[in-house]
């Protein structure tokens, strides 16, 4: 039977052995305690935002306007003279041009009257020429000493009086031819001629109103109130001249109107109510698609404009001093710029000054930034 021998262990292997299992397992130890505080202790990650360059582009800023149609001549054709009328001239609603013929009263009565005053009138040329042979051959009388100067003087008054009577009678037979074309009412200007007020038959007079209207269409006007602060921005920039206007209808079927408009004048009074001023414009009606007092859009908006420098709404920032942004540099580093805004057309902020071409403005994580702090941009639309 063996006898199992215990070896006696070194004292100086025994200590070597435990120091060395003692550094293995602090090491051991050491690396699972250090490996999540130096997780917790390295730099943060940036924060991601979302950037535009700012660019020059062409806004072109339109103004809907509430607008009403106006002829421009709306005339009501009246008898200058009384009578009875003849058959109509015209089919009612229908295009008259000026000078047509469109009420005749019975003209019987009037031409006697013109005939009547010719016969005054010859007659009374036949008293001057009486008078002035009689002036005549008293002159002579007198320079031969036959006959008193007196009598010279009677001649003399005679004449006069003969000439003052054919005066008459020519002032007479002018009347008479007056009233004689008053019993034609003409159309005084182009346009659509609407209802007779009255028909072949009736007797007319000066009194008796309106015969019928004339309503000319073409050109036609338009009338449409304006704010009275858009007013002093468009004078700033020149916009109210016809060069630099551009005017144009919508329909109420949506669609534009196309022939476009000009600026004729502002009113002098504003709307005290309202703080408009009432503006009107003028537009070619040739196909007669307009008609009088007809409600439409005016879509007023600059002709010609400017390339300016535009960014999204989404970067502007307002706070107590004004509008600003924050931009990164090149450096990938925030910058808080101050700039100074124009309008605000369709989602774009025009910017007078405080950037320039190019700049890259946060549009999207502003609120994850600070001024001078880097972050990680991206362009908008990239992935």
């Amino acid at each position: 039977m063996k006898t199992t021998e215990l070896k006696q262990v070194s004292p100086k292997f025994s200590i070597r052995q435990n120091l060395v299992s003692l550094a293995f397992a602090t090491v051991i130890g050491l690396g699972v305690m250090s490996s999540p505080v130096a997780a917790q202790q390295g730099e943060a990650p940036k924060p991601a935002v979302v950037v535009e360059p700012v660019t020059t582009q062409v806004v072109e800023e339109e103004r809907i306007f509430a607008g009403r149609t106006e002829a421009i001549s709306r005339v009501d054709l009246i008898a200058r003279v009384g009578g009875f009328l003849e058959p109509l001239k015209f089919k009612e609603g229908q295009s008259v041009k000026k000078g047509d013929v469109l009420f005749v009263i019975r003209q019987d009565p009037y031409q006697f009257a013109v005939e009547q005053a010719q016969a005054n009138l010859e007659s009374a040329q036949a008293q001057v020429d009486l008078a002035k042979l009689d002036f005549d051959r008293k002159q002579r009388l007198v320079d031969r000493d036959t006959v008193a100067v007196s009598e010279l003087d009677v001649a003399r008054a005679n004449l006069k009086e003969a000439e003052a009577a054919r005066s008459l009678r020519e002032a007479d037979l002018e009347l008479a031819k007056l009233d004689l074309s008053y019993t034609e009412i003409l159309a005084p200007t182009d346009g659509i001629i609407g209802s007779a007020t009255f028909k072949e038959g009736a007797y007319v007079t000066a009194a008796s109103g309106t015969l019928a209207t004339v309503t000319s269409m073409d050109p036609i006007r338009v009338t449409f109130p304006v704010p009275q602060d858009l007013i002093i921005r468009s004078q700033r920039n020149n916009y109210e001249s016809t060069e630099n206007l551009v005017l144009r209808i919508r329909l109420s079927d949506g669609e534009f109107y196309e022939h476009e408009g000009r600026l004729e004048f502002l009113e002098a009074t504003a709307n005290p109510g309202t703080d408009t001023v009432t503006a009107r414009a003028q537009f070619p009606n040739p196909d007669r698609m307009l008609f009088d007092r007809q409600l439409v859009d005016v879509v007023a908006s600059p002709k010609d404009a400017e390339p300016q420098l535009v960014i999204s709404q989404a970067a502007m920032l307002l706070d107590q001093e004004g509008s600003f942004v924050l931009v990164v540099n090149d450096k990938g580093e925030v910058e808080q710029k101050r700039i100074t805004i124009g309008e605000q057309v369709s989602g774009l902020v025009i910017v007078r000054s405080g950037l320039e071409e190019g700049d890259q403005v946060i549009t999207s994580g502003i609120q994850k930034v600070r001024p001078g702090q880097v972050v990680d941009a991206r362009l908008a639309g990239q992935s």
